[in-house]
């Protein structure tokens, strides 16, 4: 609920020690409370506001005293940040919707509609959004979420009291606090539909409640599906549309219609509305979804001209330049519009009458790299030496190599047959490789072969002895702007090779970035990468650097990378994301409100590019539209930049790692111990 007026709103600083928990708990007692104390009804409730104060700031001390002792260790590499991906609710999911009076329907919208969330969702959107909310009722004394349990679900309060608990602190002190309660209206987990982090407080009902709830598959589902009719149908309409004698079926690929379906919205007008006036100057077309449409002219008077229904459309010609209405366009009843402005058709693809001409050709981009099929190395198991282990996680590890014939060193990733199936990771996992083997450029790395046993997957890659980029973020803190341009135009080289093909990475971060051993930045780990003939509705991505529509469930493409691109060059010179915050309810917030503070650090041109790369809406966001990638190479923060010498590493590096003499001393020696690993009898075709 909005606090009221005249009252503390607080936003908790974000920190990144341990008093953090402190700060939010203090902001949250007070938050929202007015400066006057008028809500201090009697001495009980100033008693129990003074205990709860007392208790925290004895908890704050204690907590201060130990990040004292804490201030003088030496720097520690920054903490990695674990890839999300849950897949795609919508291919299997079936609605299941369930009957409810129209007064719970209002109570429900009214509770999730000025959530940041909900608040760029259609009405029919929030409808079928609300179909599947399910009920369920508490008895007093229950706990409806549990403070760090993972979450799945989002809950809307119909009646009854329930009561907020935060608990703090260690072992040696831990206090749990009532922060505040939730009542009928109210709701409350809606992180919980964007991804399964920890419940940030315990829930519980204070007395019988009665509450509605919707799971994050099911939210996903709903809004994945709706928005697949909605794409589908836009391009359905778009084919059609015809100017003088040209189809836009027949004169655009899937490609540029795909383009223009992104930039199509959806509008609403109520019967009796005008939506275009005989006479003005107009720049937008529209295709009618619902309803119809009632035409006018002057020379006839009153009279109407026609009626157009759904599937038709109007306006067609602003798509050729600013032109004149010639006839007045009325809703005759509610009706329900595609729109396509001039503007945003231009900036998609270009001018529509030079394209009607010929005088442009909407040519793919081009990659930078050589073309020609890479000479790939295959190997097999036995024909290898394995060294060293140069890292390992979950999945398994990699070992430095040598190929017994030519000496030469490999990096052997091994990725546990029974783990990856386990955790429906099959798909990924075999993308992975056919994706990278289908790239050839000397930003990303390369993918040798695939083996495999009965235990394991093996990727055989090149050595990059280097070290991620995140390492010597975390030494310095922050880069200076020269050496944020050099790592990022790295990355935006290998965006040359990838989305011409239609693969978004998805991953873009800088513990994905490794140097090579002069120093050259490499792009690695395409686990998340996948190639897009259209929109798709995986849930996948960096809690830091996910874009909006995947936090939505909206659908997404490679536009999702150059919102990362804007992520990494904010956090490169700065030393953290701009939507950073240790609450990850926080995060999800700030990434989908899209306000960015820049420190007094940054030039003025990166933070235009920045600000350009940061857009909510896809088909506006920097690089996804008009040339792409060479678009944004041209912006004038890489003015002057030597993109050929960077090509073919010829220019200076802001840092040469330090690589042992002996490359065959890298990594740890350990012994080999594969006993305690299952067999799998998943047996995968790594072929095309």
């Amino acid at each position: 609920m909005a606090p009221s007026k005249d009252v503390v709103n607080v936003t908790c600083t974000d920190t990144a020690n341990n008093s953090k928990p402190m700060i939010k708990l203090m902001t949250d007692i007070i938050d929202g409370k007015p400066l006057d104390a008028r809500d201090i009804k009697n001495l009980a409730n100033a008693k129990a506001e003074m205990k709860r104060l007392r208790k925290l700031m004895m908890s704050f001390g204690q907590s201060i005293e130990s990040e004292s002792k804490a201030a003088a260790a030496p720097k520690k590499k920054k903490m990695d940040r674990i890839a999300l991906n849950e897949g795609e609710h919508i291919k299997d999911y079936v609605k299941r919707p369930v009957r409810k009076g129209d007064d719970i329907r209002k109570l429900i919208h009214d509770a999730i509609k000025p959530n940041v969330l909900f608040e760029h969702n259609s009405e029919d959107e929030l409808t079928e959004i609300i179909d599947v909310f399910q009920q369920v009722s508490m008895e007093k004394g229950k706990c409806v979420i549990k403070q760090g349990d993972p979450g799945a679900t989002f809950y809307v309060v119909e009646s009854g009291e329930l009561s907020i608990t935060v608990s703090m602190g260690d072992d040696d002190f831990k206090q749990d606090v009532k922060v505040g309660f939730y009542n009928g209206g109210d709701a409350f987990g809606e992180l919980a539909l964007i991804y399964g982090s920890p419940r940030a407080a315990t829930i519980d009902a204070m007395e019988d409640c009665k509450l509605w709830c919707i799971e994050r598959s099911a939210f996903r589902g709903v809004v994945g599906q709706y928005r697949q009719r909605m794409h589908s149908q836009k391009l359905e309409y778009l084919a059609k549309v015809q100017i003088g004698d040209k189809i836009f079926g027949e004169v655009f690929g899937k490609g540029a219609l795909e383009n223009m379906a992104i930039a199509v919205t959806d509008e609403e007008f109520q019967a009796g509305e005008t939506i275009i006036r005989e006479g003005e100057v107009g720049d937008t077309f529209y295709m009618i979804v619902e309803g119809s449409v009632d035409v006018f002219k002057k020379e006839s008077g009153d009279k109407r001209i026609a009626s157009l229904g759904t599937t038709k459309f109007f306006g067609h010609m602003a798509l050729l330049g600013d032109a004149t209405r010639n006839s007045t366009c009325i809703a005759s009843n509610k009706v329900k519009v595609y729109v396509l402005t001039n503007v945003d058709f231009t900036r998609m693809l270009g001018s529509l009458q030079d394209i009607l001409d010929g005088k442009i050709s909407k040519a793919d981009e081009v990659s930078t790299s050589n073309k020609t099929k890479p000479d790939r190395v295959t190997l097999a198991l036995d024909e290898l030496d394995i060294l060293n282990t140069l890292g390992e996680g979950a999945f398994g590890k990699v070992r430095l190599v040598k190929a017994k014939k030519t000496g030469t060193l490999y990096a052997l990733k091994a990725q546990g047959k029974d783990f990856i199936v386990n955790n429906e990771q099959q798909t990924y996992v075999v993308n992975e490789f056919k994706i990278m083997n289908q790239l050839n450029h000397p930003n990303i790395l390369s993918a040798q072969c695939a083996m495999q046993d009965k235990k394991y997957i093996y990727f055989l890659l090149d050595v990059l002895p280097g070290g991620e980029l995140m390492n010597y973020l975390g030494e310095k803190d922050r880069f200076p702007e020269d050496w944020t341009k050099f790592y990022s135009a790295s990355v935006l080289l290998a965006f040359t090779e990838i989305h011409p093909m239609k693969i978004a990475y998805r991953d873009l971060k800088p513990e994905n970035l490794v140097l090579d051993a002069k120093g050259y930045c490499i792009v690695v780990d395409f686990g998340l990468a996948k190639k897009c003939e259209g929109p798709t509705w995986t849930f996948c991505g960096t809690p830091d650097y996910l874009a909006p529509e995947i936090i939505r469930g909206t659908g997404h493409d490679w536009g999702v990378d150059y919102w990362g691109l804007g992520i990494l060059l904010y956090e490169l010179t700065n030393g953290y994301a701009p939507f950073f915050a240790n609450d990850p309810t926080k995060t999800a917030k700030k990434i989908l409100a899209g306000r960015v503070r820049f420190p007094p650090n940054f030039s003025e041109g990166l933070k235009d590019l920045i600000q350009k790369l940061l857009k909510l809406d896809q088909s506006k966001r920097f690089g996804r539209y008009g040339e792409g990638t060479s678009e944004v190479m041209k912006h004038r923060f890489f003015s002057g930049f030597d993109w050929d010498g960077l090509l073919e590493k010829r220019i200076p590096v802001p840092v040469v790692p330090t690589v042992p003499a002996d490359m065959t001393t890298l990594g740890s020696k350990e012994a080999t111990d594969d006993s305690t690993t299952p067999d799998s009898a998943w047996w995968p075709s790594f072929e095309e």
